[in-house]
């Protein structure tokens, strides 16, 4: 393209997502500091994990960083905790699910404040 014209292609920047972790799950009361959860597959059910107040994740005593971080060390490959644990049993509900619900409400409120701000409501 020559120097004197212009391409009239913008390049959009992604909008930055800010990580999501547990302490932001308790924070918005989804999720309770002292709660047991499960791992999903029945060969680990007698490893219960607890949620601990600052977003971390026990097992046996010993502290993890992630529920991913805890999954990996119950079984011993790589694991996405987020699937791998269970908030809720029945019906089985996984941290993914409660991550979900957490962002869907966080996407309405955003709407809504940008409405507001608009002067629409």
């Amino acid at each position: 393209m020559p120097a004197d014209r212009k391409s009239g292609f913008v390049h959009d920047r992604p909008k930055q997502r800010r990580r999501i972790d547990l302490l932001d799950l308790i924070s918005a009361g989804l999720l309770t500091p002292g709660m047991s959860l499960h791992p999903r597959q029945a060969k680990h059910a007698d490893k219960v994990a607890t949620l601990l107040h600052d977003g971390r994740v026990e097992i046996d005593g010993q502290p993890f960083s992630s529920a991913s971080s805890a999954a990996v060390h119950l079984v011993g490959a790589p694991t996405n905790g987020w699937w791998f644990f269970l908030a809720q049993q029945t019906p089985r509900r996984s941290l993914d699910d409660v991550r979900r619900d957490y962002l869907h409400e966080m996407a309405i409120e955003n709407d809504g404040d940008e409405q507001d701000e608009q002067g629409d409501n």
